[in-house]
Parts: C-alpha cells; sequence; structure tokens
C-alpha cells in the first residue's frame, strides 16, 4: 500500500504549471498558522485568475450608497 505523501505525489504528477502554481498557492495560503493580529484596512491576498488585478474602476466611490444601505437597515 502506498503512503499518503505517495498517493499526493501521484495525483499532482502531470499537472499543469498553472494548476501546480495554483496548488502551491492554495498550500501555502491554508497551510500557516493564522496571524495573531489582525492589522485594520488591510486587503487579503487574492489567488488565482484575481491576483494582481484590480476589479474596479479608479472613480468608483465604495461609500455612493452608503445612506441608501443604512435606511435599509433601520439606521440614519
Amino acid at each position: 500500500m502506498l503512503t499518503l505523501q505517495e498517493k499526493v505525489v501521484q495525483k499532482v504528477n502531470g499537472l499543469s504549471e498553472d494548476n501546480l502554481q495554483f496548488l502551491l498557492e492554495l498550500i501555502e495560503r491554508f497551510m500557516q498558522p493564522a496571524p495573531m493580529e489582525k492589522e485594520k484596512n488591510v486587503i487579503p491576498g487574492r489567488i488565482g485568475i484575481a491576483k494582481g488585478q484590480k476589479l474596479y474602476d479608479d472613480d468608483y466611490d465604495f461609500d455612493e450608497m452608503n445612506p441608501e444601505i443604512a435606511r435599509m437597515f433601520g439606521g440614519m
């Protein structure tokens, strides 16, 4: 019977470079211990296709709808 490590090696053998890179990023992200203190306003790292991409326009106002959202939840 194969050891667990050998089974894992068999599964990843033959994967493309992109798949191996993605798998490595997942391992590095989830196998590290969580930091004790989280800094405020820290954007979590992105993995996969979103890494290094900006997904909104420079002039997008994130706070534009805050008053309407507050009214929906009983505020203001």
